[in-house]
């Protein structure tokens, strides 16, 4: 991640601790589970929705806050 050195550190602080940097190296890899563990029961059937669908996952990877937090990440 470009112009990020303290990122995961960023990310346990801003989570109070809930995730942690093994958690993002898992999802990375594909394993979310830890991460949708720290949502609530809603908010993680709703990313799961998502995921599901190639057509929700693009329209919402489409969207204003997607690509900035994308561009935030070093993404592309």
């Amino acid at each position: 991640m470009k112009n990020n050195s303290n990122f995961y550190e960023n990310i346990i602080k801003n989570t109070n601790g809930k995730i942690k940097k093994s958690d993002i190296e898992n999802a990375k890899k594909g394993d979310i589970n830890a991460l949708l563990g720290t949502l609530s029961n809603e908010d993680a059937q709703k990313v799961k929705s998502i995921l599901s669908s190639k057509e929700k996952t693009k329209e919402f990877l489409s969207s204003d806050a997607a690509q900035k937090l994308l561009k935030m990440l070093g993404g592309k």
